[in-house]
């Protein structure tokens, strides 16, 4: 008798590790297409908008994702974790999840429109970011809807579906972009924006088809306390992960202007192209932290994040060595200032990574508040290392103050996660030979 459960246990964990090989095997082959579609995208632009209308671009693609997670209030959290937590009602939670993200559209593009209309938006041309008003703020609304809609397929288990919208997002934009520059001859800059817009639109339609359950419009007072609830304890991660990514174009575009700003967004697109791996692996991992007791957990989040952080600081160092043949072959001679903040941005990105799969941890435990802190304090480090730097260094130091800030939030969310599971640096670190021979197996499979 114990020889069977024995073997119907083993054939379980056989059965889990399979499944998670093949869905994570299908969303790092999606993020490589992802990252090349991405490259000849990034490539076209560099070369058709120059520096200046390239960092005006960034500006204006960044901006609604800052305003939006300033103001989402967690939501897109918030109805992840209910509809792993009571999957039945999800049509109930999906209508007051609609109801609330309405409501905070509105008030939202109010505000972008009063932010976009400050005159120290922009260093220089103050009126050039204006023109573009319109399109920074119903972007806003099409962001939220897109953002939670796929975070609910995703904890759902539709990780084809996501894949795919995902494969879009880098699709329609280049598609989009040639047709509008080469055909209706429309000017590099306002093509970009119209095919980054448009491709929005389409992305958040397309989300709301796929969870296949219309568009409710419901208000439960308990269902909206519970999401609100939720929400606020982890909204403040949500906007502090975003401002740890984006504050620093702010700081460029205010202090440096449109052409440093597009030699800072080359080396920002550069670095983070090594943020595939982890978002490879959150995309399956998400439903298991939501769903999963904390026993399961604490086995599986230690060998993922020793695999992981070999894999990104090899990664890395490739990418230091081969970066300036990079940005000269994609972008062009007139990029090469971007190669210092490139560097200076990897071992930024190295720590990002470990923070973004711990936080799935804390979320997956209910403890949204948690990375809250520990990403505000980052956040608050940010922005009085670019306040001290962006003078005196220009874009090598904002580079810097991002790799310092990603730094102490993951020293942060290591010594808290260290104290909840017991688990120690060496033990979520250092690559074992156990780890190889799992890997070993997995690839044969």
């Amino acid at each position: 008798m114990e020889s069977n459960n024995k073997n119907d246990v083993d054939g379980t964990v056989s059965s889990n590790e399979s499944a998670f090989a093949r869905q994570f095997g299908q969303s790092l082959g999606t993020k490589v297409l992802m990252i090349f579609l991405r490259l000849i995208r990034n490539a076209i632009l560099a070369r058709a908008l120059g520096p200046a209308d390239r960092g005006l671009f960034s500006l204006i693609t960044s901006l609604p994702e800052l305003i939006m997670s300033s103001g989402n209030a967690g939501i897109s959290n918030a109805s992840a974790y209910h509809t792993a937590k009571d999957e039945k009602n999800f049509k109930v939670t999906l209508g007051n999840t609609n109801t609330l993200l309405i409501v905070m559209s509105v008030f939202l593009i109010i505000a972008s429109f009063f932010l976009v209309s400050q005159e120290w938006l922009v260093n220089e041309h103050s009126d050039s970011i204006q023109a573009f008003s319109y399109f920074i703020a119903f972007a806003i609304p099409l962001m939220l809807f897109k953002v939670v809609n796929v975070n609910l397929l995703n904890v759902l288990h539709r990780i084809t579906q996501v894949n795919s919208i995902s494969l879009l997002e880098s699709l329609l934009p280049l598609i989009s972009f040639l047709i509008l520059w080469l055909i209706f001859d429309f000017s590099p800059l306002m093509a970009a924006t119209l095919a980054w817009f448009s491709s929005l639109f389409i992305l958040a339609l397309l989300s709301v088809i796929l969870l296949k359950q219309g568009f409710p419009l419901k208000f439960s007072t308990s269902t909206q306390k519970d999401l609100l609830s939720y929400g606020a304890r982890g909204h403040f991660d949500t906007l502090f992960q975003k401002l740890l990514l984006r504050i620093d174009f702010i700081f460029v575009s205010s202090f440096l202007g449109n052409e440093a700003l597009g030699y800072y967004a080359m080396a920002t697109a550069a670095a983070e192209l090594l943020l595939t791996l982890p978002n490879s692996l959150t995309v399956p991992l998400f439903s298991f932290f939501m769903k999963k007791s904390n026993d399961d957990k604490d086995a599986v989040t230690p060998i993922v994040l020793r695999v992981l952080m070999f894999s990104m600081v090899m990664l890395a160092i490739i990418f230091a060595i081969f970066g300036k043949i990079l940005i000269l072959i994609l972008f062009g001679e007139a990029y090469l200032p971007a190669y210092e903040p490139l560097t200076l941005l990897l071992p930024g990105i190295v720590f990002l990574s470990y923070c973004s799969l711990v936080r799935l941890d804390f979320l997956g435990r209910n403890m949204p508040g948690t990375v809250s802190i520990i990403s505000g304090i980052a956040v608050v480090l940010n922005i009085f290392l670019n306040v001290l730097l962006v003078s005196d260094y220009g874009i090598n130091g904002v580079a810097m103050a991002s790799t310092v800030s990603y730094f102490i939030a993951a020293i942060g969310l290591h010594i808290v996660h260290r104290k909840m599971t017991g688990l120690t640096m060496r033990e979520t670190l250092i690559l074992q030979r156990s780890d190889i021979k799992m890997l070993t197996k997995m690839i044969k499979r």
